[in-house]
């Protein structure tokens, strides 16, 4: 029974087959037949399917389109930071620059200031605002080595700024014009009257000049030479306001220093007419009245 079973089966198959293949066959030439209308529904098809393939599609470009932003974005930061390091360096590369040639311009200005009228005066570089950056004194790095004495004057390419009160080896210690202890004989440069200048702190003042004098807004007040410490002729001071005060036989004037009395890189040392051991001018003129 079996056998007959299995031969039944065997024996069928070539039968399927050939009717597989015959339906096949069939199909094939009515596709072949309606070839116009197979197209036609592939382009139906083609067209109901778009938006399918559009949504399938997003995705994927979205997804470049995002890797590219990111990476652009990576990109220009990296270069975004890059430009502010270079901005940087040569922010700072121009600054030092602009520092040095300024002090080339000073020092080229306090040597011209020796060779043209001072010629024996020292140049000197400013090192240190001493001990106390409030007590109105400075240190330069030349000293007693150099032919420096206490009491002489220190000046820079605009006017006068103080004088020596320690001198060392290889240093010195300059006392500037505004110290309270610094009185400076000056004279009014137009009309040639004579007057002192006074320390004020952080400014300097022309305390007793008598109302009957003439003083005007914009002279120059120079050293008068008189003390045999500081030469004649330097600029100490600009007035920038002169009023006569009511009940007082003196000006009320207001004075600008023109020297760059805090700031000066390089100075000249100028030595005195007739050199003071140990006395200073503002010791000199200590005789001079005082409120």
């Amino acid at each position: 029974m079996s056998k007959s079973l299995s031969f039944t089966r065997n024996r069928n198959r070539p039968v399927n087959r050939l009717v597989i293949l015959s339906i096949a066959s069939i199909a094939l030439m009515v596709l072949d037949g309606r070839y116009a209308a197979v197209q036609q529904l592939k382009s139906y098809l083609s067209t109901a399917l778009k938006p399918l393939q559009w949504l399938a599609d997003k995705p994927v470009e979205l997804y470049e389109y995002g890797s590219t932003f990111l990476h652009s974005q990576q990109s220009l930061i990296a270069a975004n930071s890059r430009l502010q390091t270079e901005n940087m360096r040569l922010s700072a590369m121009l600054r030092q620059s602009g520092a040095e040639r300024r002090e080339l311009a000073e020092l080229r200005r306090i040597n011209g200031l020796k060779n043209a009228a001072l010629g024996n005066g020292t140049a000197a570089e400013v090192v240190s605002n001493g001990k106390n950056p409030l007590a109105d004194k400075l240190v330069i790095n030349k000293g007693s080595s150099d032919g420096l004495q206490a009491g002489d004057a220190v000046v820079d390419q605009n006017g006068l700024i103080g004088q020596l009160t320690a001198v060392h080896p290889f240093g010195a210690e300059l006392t500037l014009l505004t110290h309270a202890q610094s009185v400076v004989p000056v004279t009014v440069e137009r009309t040639g009257v004579r007057s002192l200048v006074y320390g004020d702190g952080n400014r300097v003042s022309l305390r007793y000049f008598p109302v009957d004098a003439d003083l005007q807004a914009g002279d120059l007040l120079v050293t008068s030479g008189l003390d045999s410490v500081y030469p004649a002729g330097i600029p100490v001071a600009k007035v920038e306001s002169a009023e006569r005060s009511s009940g007082t036989p003196y000006y009320r004037a207001a004075l600008s220093v023109p020297a760059a009395v805090r700031s000066s890189k390089y100075v000249l040392v100028l030595p005195q007419t007739e050199p003071l051991s140990v006395q200073t001018a503002s010791e000199a003129a200590a005789s001079a009245p005082r409120p």
